[in-house]
């Protein structure tokens, strides 16, 4: 690993833009609609946060918002293999690019 870089930086910099997609439809968090869909919420906490997007949609906190993304983020992961999941997909674009020959 390059000195001074995280392995996300170093594992995007080496990374086609096929691959860069799917990394990001994974592991992004930017798209906050994205991120509710795609992350896990326990069965017990769900009605909590149900109550907690009413809220925050309602008096448009952005505290609330926060509190929300920043527990869907880690939630997103929560019984995944994040690590084997992302080395699989860059794995998967490059052989696939290998056998067309690229």
């Amino acid at each position: 690993m390059t000195q001074g870089r995280s392995l996300i930086e170093t594992i995007t910099a080496s990374s086609s833009s096929e691959e860069l997609g799917a990394l990001e439809m994974l592991f992004g968090t930017k798209n906050y609609q994205r991120l509710k869909m795609i992350s896990e919420i326990a069965p017990n906490n769900m009605y909590a946060m149900i109550v907690l997007g009413v809220l925050q949609r309602r008096y448009k906190s952005k505290v609330l918002k926060l509190f929300d993304e920043e527990y869907l983020s880690r939630q997103k992961s929560r019984d995944r293999q994040g690590i084997l999941e992302m080395v699989e997909i860059i794995l998967g674009f490059r052989r696939s690019a290998e056998e067309r020959g690229e």
